[in-house]
């Protein structure tokens, strides 16, 4: 929410445009849990609607043809085309341990094709609840959760939630069956969700490990961001330990709204961004509001991708430029001198990567 660089309000922009992956229904809190501490929820319905991320799309396509096939083939690999057939996720847990969140994935999936996958992963195993089926296995390359499972089940065709264990799993489907309550309108978490959100997170706790400096000193926040009616918008309501601690959010928000203008004051089309925000405090309360045309994000948007193309351009033709040494046979490697005292790194790398492996690697000569 608070972003570390005078690029700040732009990135905010960007994200309100991008911020869903997956076409939904508006959030429904019937999903989620009364105890819940935090809650997120991505509309693909309402991303699909956004000038901005239709003209980033077009544009991406425009840029590289070759990614609707890409797309394609991930679609047949996934069984769900995420350009049309995901529609929504809901993610939520009953602490701030993001570790132990549910996720409600809302899509129009091949059910017989993913469990027929599945069944085929590593450590798979089945269990009963009621009528359910649940799925539990290892997922592979996770190598930084190695042994730990995740557990999915099918709770309609087009309904899917997943977990790190069984009994959250459970939970969710009781949930969703009536037999567990979900969040009511006196929970914090409640409320009436904005036209447009793409993105909305709420939460009545604060993770205490949190990076974020200003939320160390929260107890509860909600945030919207999305489009409606060729507008952007970002909203953020933060609930802090004590009004100096709201007053100290208002000011770090302005000091990078100053920052920015100092850095791109010449700048007009992201000027007309930054000029979108404002703050207010009330008490512990902090409350923050951006506002901006929709076509105008697009064309700092549209800019900030070209000059990043332009600068990997250059990247690419520097390196391109590099001479071989005319003895590994990688183009590129700089002709560092390695090869004559049989100390190429290209070939280091690829013993390394054999013994890693176990495979050998190939050589460009090859093909």
């Amino acid at each position: 929410m608070i972003m570390p660089r005078a690029r700040f309000v732009v990135s905010l922009a960007m994200l309100a445009a991008t911020a869903a992956v997956a076409p939904a229904e508006p959030l429904d809190l019937g999903r989620v849990s009364a105890k819940a501490v935090w809650m997120m929820h991505v509309d693909m319905d309402a991303a699909r609607e956004s000038t901005v991320v239709k003209q980033m799309y077009e544009r991406a396509i425009a840029k590289h043809p070759q990614l609707e096939g890409m797309m394609g083939m991930g679609a047949k690999m996934m069984g769900m085309d995420v350009r049309k057939d995901l529609h929504d996720m809901t993610v939520y847990g009953l602490d701030t341990d993001k570790k132990n969140a549910v996720m409600i994935v809302h899509a129009d999936a091949n059910r017989g094709f993913l469990e027929k996958m599945v069944e085929k992963a590593r450590d798979h195993e089945t269990m009963k609840h009621r009528d359910y089926t649940l799925h539990a296995w290892t997922q592979k390359g996770w190598k930084s959760r190695e042994g730990q499972k995740v557990v999915g089940v099918f709770y309609k065709d087009n309904v899917m939630i997943f977990a790190r264990s069984a009994d959250r799993v459970e939970m969710a489907l009781d949930v969703l069956d009536g037999k567990q309550k979900s969040v009511d309108g006196d929970s914090p978490l409640a409320g009436r969700t904005r036209p447009g959100s793409i993105l909305v997170g709420r939460a009545k706790e604060i993770d205490p490990n949190t990076k974020c400096p200003v939320l160390k000193q929260g107890r509860s926040y909600r945030v919207a961001m999305g489009e409606n009616e060729g507008k952007s918008f970002y909203r953020a309501r933060l609930e802090m330990d004590s009004a100096e601690a709201a007053e100290q959010a208002e000011d770090v928000t302005e000091g990078l709204v100053a920052l920015a203008k100092l850095g791109m004051g010449d700048e007009k089309d992201v000027m007309k961004l930054v000029d979108g925000l404002e703050t207010k405090t009330d008490g512990t309360t902090c409350m923050i509001a951006w506002d901006a045309d929709a076509d105008d994000v697009w064309k700092v948007a549209e800019r900030m991708a070209e000059k990043m193309e332009s600068k990997m351009a250059a990247r690419r033709k520097a390196w391109g430029s590099k001479k071989d040494c005319g003895k590994c046979g990688k183009d590129g490697c700089g002709g560092c001198g390695g090869c004559e005292q049989g100390k190429c790194p290209m070939e280091k790398k690829a013993e390394s990567d054999e013994k890693k492996d176990g495979r050998r690697p190939f050589r460009d000569d090859e093909f």
